[in-house]
């Protein structure tokens, strides 16, 4: 089989996409890898041994937050849904919608917001179906004009989705390890037509880097002096161990704000809170909502109000958090002596790997040990960049800590090994 990169080049698609088709046809049975030879076309009677059929993953490539001990997360949501339904109010709170959701759920949201952003009006909160949702609507809003879309040159992965669906240039910004370099986005801005700029502030996706108040205030003038709209995801702000003013502060006549509950309660909450900078921009974007996905589940809407209300949802943040702080702990342990960036109570890590690996390595030789994890070139928006070789963990996914001390323990024995005993043709 060719190398990766040259396939993919040859395609015309990311690079991730060609790994994960390598993977997946490695599964299937179709290809398979042999030492001092790459990756090969399987014998006509090549079939995955019985062990490795078998044999659980554990996947450390989704950003998921743990389950605290003691918090049975099923059990929670099906007693507070039937809650719900009793102490929802009118049979019409079930019902159809507004896009944007209806007023006692959008004042839970402003409520809850409240205690971060400095000001913010009921009218311009919105309801969404997760922050991916939200991001697209803001991307196609945003970008009728421009095409171009400013970026860290790591960023999270669905903006990269996104940009290919709506065929949007994305705009690398240089980052260090306080995040994005305001200079680098000023020189985008004096290169390009930007529409917005994305930036997540607190614990990024995938390099953990915080904005310090002093970077977020430059990039919020520049934004402003180039009148720049800024997409502020901010998932990980009741997980934080500190939190900062966000951009919105800077610049609230600019900045869209996004807040999820995936992060600080569970994905099965499949709900965000986007506010605009306005009423008017709020009505643009529940426009652009209810072509999308019509409304948000009111069941959903209903149990994250009651969620806020009753305290809830604090409570869960909180014990996210310190569930956070024991993983990270265990990958202290495990990677004794190595590089890598972890922020206090964060859900991942960034590893920089040892000079001997890259990134497209080690991530195929962590799934022959059934562990998966994500190497940098998922989340580089410029692809034809220098490549970085480093790896997000995630630590969250994994059942409880046995099964993530075991799984990180067997990183740590792949990268202890003096030399690669598997080297992937990329």
């Amino acid at each position: 089989m060719p190398p990766q990169r040259a396939l993919a080049a040859a395609l015309g698609v990311d690079l991730t996409t060609v790994t994960k088709a390598y993977g997946k046809a490695r599964d299937e049975g179709i290809i398979e890898t042999r030492t001092g030879s790459g990756t090969c076309i399987a014998d006509a009677g090549f079939a995955p041994g019985p062990d490795t059929r078998k044999a659980e993953v554990i996947d450390l490539s989704k950003n998921s937050p743990p389950r605290p001990i003691g918090h049975d997360i099923n059990m929670l949501i099906a007693r507070e849904i039937s809650r719900a339904f009793v102490g929802g109010g009118k049979a019409s709170s079930f019902n159809y919608q507004e896009t944007g959701g209806n007023l006692r759920h959008r004042e839970a949201g402003a409520a809850w917001l409240s205690r971060r952003l400095a000001s913010i009006e009921v009218e311009q909160v919105i309801l969404t179906s997760g922050a991916q949702s939200a991001l697209y609507a803001l991307c196609h809003l945003l970008c009728r004009k421009s095409r171009y879309l400013a970026v860290g040159q790591f960023c999270y992965p669905g903006i990269h989705t996104i940009a290919r669906q709506l065929d949007l240039q994305l705009v690398p910004i240089v980052m260090d390890e306080e995040g994005l370099l305001p200079e680098s986005f000023e020189q985008a801005c004096n290169e390009r037509d930007i529409a917005a700029l994305y930036v997540v502030p607190n614990i990024d996706n995938p390099t953990t880097a915080t904005l310090t108040e002093a970077r977020r205030e430059q990039l919020a003038a520049i934004a402003r002096k180039y009148s720049i709209s800024l997409i502020e995801d901010d998932p990980y702000y009741e997980t934080a161990a500190e939190t900062k003013r966000p951009l919105a502060d800077f610049a609230p006549e600019l900045t869209w704000y996004i807040a999820t509950l995936s992060k600080c309660a569970t994905p099965a909450l499949r709900l965000a809170y986007l506010v605009a900078p306005d009423v008017d921009g709020a009505h643009h974007i529940a426009t652009t909502m209810q072509a999308m996905t019509m409304m948000v589940s009111p069941l959903l809407a209903e149990l994250a109000s009651q969620w806020i209300h009753n305290g809830q949802l604090e409570q869960m943040a909180h014990a996210i958090r310190d569930e956070n702080l024991e993983r990270l702990h265990l990958a202290d342990q495990a990677f004794s002596g190595l590089s890598f960036k972890a922020p206090p109570q964060g859900s991942h890590i960034w590893l920089t790997l040892p000079m001997s690996w890259q990134a497209l390595d080690f991530a195929n030789q962590a799934e022959r040990q059934n562990i998966k994890l994500l190497p940098a070139s998922s989340f580089a928006s410029d692809p034809g960049g220098e490549p970085k070789e480093s790896v997000r963990i995630s630590l969250g996914n994994a059942e409880d800590r046995s099964v993530l001390t075991e799984a990180l323990w067997k990183l740590r024995a792949i990268l202890d090994q003096s030399q690669p005993t598997y080297r992937a043709i990329v």
